[in-house]
């Protein structure tokens, strides 16, 4: 166990070196490899003069008008808009909504699922732009062995899993993604299938931690509101100063209204992982699928070896 120990050290300090002499990290479409090689010296020579994006794209969905939990996914929307607004005052213009969360005004009703598609697929996104995609509603995992792209998020108008909306983003090669999803992540008893949907279960906002969180990441970052086969509460307990209604999203709004600045999701997420677990009362804590922000935390973490015992295959070092 020492010599584990010590050669655990020695890779982690190495590659803290590394990190440190690396000037900047690749926008989000980057890590694919399939940009060009002039194309991505560019961007890496233009992103490395920022250390925060251009513009935050954000993309709100729900399952808010069909009753249930309808309201307190309402309320999760509206929290987090105003925590953003709040944020961007000054600068409105870095901060562009696309709020689906309220109904289609060309229609007058909840957007469907190729209408949420067009809007992601349409998003005008530069590669020093970020993009914040936020849902709160029904949710489960279709595979056990893929829970990050089977995550199957219902909105009022259909369904969608994070791939399919995850991967469009990517491909427009973003400075980063952050992906929060406020919602149950139920396996399904046929794995691989499409899981039935289940229930999920004031002070000034902290301008420095959002601007922090939803400007400076370099990746992606990918949590949602529960355990793999655990399901999400849509109460909460304890304070609630953005007046949220589910108690990941009151967790995290939480954190949010607080005197702690936090500067990267690497930082953020154990505070996030143990107040979601105090709102719940218990029932569950946040999980992360990803959490590849650009810090440099997050780059000795993602490379570190996994602990003694556990498989390659299965190394977790979110959950």
């Amino acid at each position: 166990m020492r010599t584990f120990r010590t050669t655990r050290t020695k890779v982690l300090a190495l590659a803290l070196a590394f990190v440190l002499a690396v000037p900047a990290l690749t926008p989000v479409g980057a890590q694919s490899g399939t940009a060009q090689p002039a194309q991505r010296a560019v961007s890496q020579a233009a992103n490395a003069s920022s250390e925060e994006a251009d513009k935050l794209h954000v993309v709100l969905l729900v399952f808010g008008h069909k009753g249930g939990i309808s309201a307190a996914c309402q309320k999760d929307c509206k929290a987090l808009k105003a925590a953003l607004e709040a944020a961007f005052a000054d600068d409105v213009e870095r901060l562009v909504i696309h709020d689906l969360s309220v109904k289609n005004p060309k229609t007058g009703k909840v957007h469907t699922t190729n209408e949420t598609l067009e809007v992601i697929k349409g998003l005008k996104v530069g590669n020093n732009d970020n993009v914040l995609v936020f849902q709160s509603g029904h949710g489960g995992i279709g595979d056990r062995n893929n829970p990050e792209m089977s995550h199957r998020l219902l909105m009022d108008g259909g369904s969608l899993t994070r791939a399919q909306i995850q991967r469009p983003i990517e491909a427009r090669k973003p400075r980063g993604l952050i992906s929060l999803t406020d919602c149950c992540s139920g396996i399904s008893k046929k794995s691989g299938g499409r899981p039935a949907p289940e229930q999920v279960s004031v002070v000034d906002a902290n301008l420095d931690t959002i601007r922090n969180l939803t400007l400076r990441p370099r990746g992606v970052v990918s949590i949602t509101a529960a355990e793999d086969g655990k399901l999400a509460s849509a109460s909460f307990r304890g304070a609630n100063p953005a007046k949220a209604g589910s108690a990941f999203t009151v967790a995290m709004l939480r954190l949010w209204y607080n005197d702690v600045t936090y500067t990267s999701w690497v930082q953020f997420f154990p505070a996030l992982k143990a107040e979601t677990r105090l709102a719940s009362g218990g029932r569950h804590a946040a999980r992360a699928f990803q959490l590849r922000d650009g810090s440099v935390a997050a780059a000795v973490l993602n490379i570190a070896p996994p602990r003694i015992g556990v498989p390659l295959w299965r190394f977790d070092p979110w959950r």
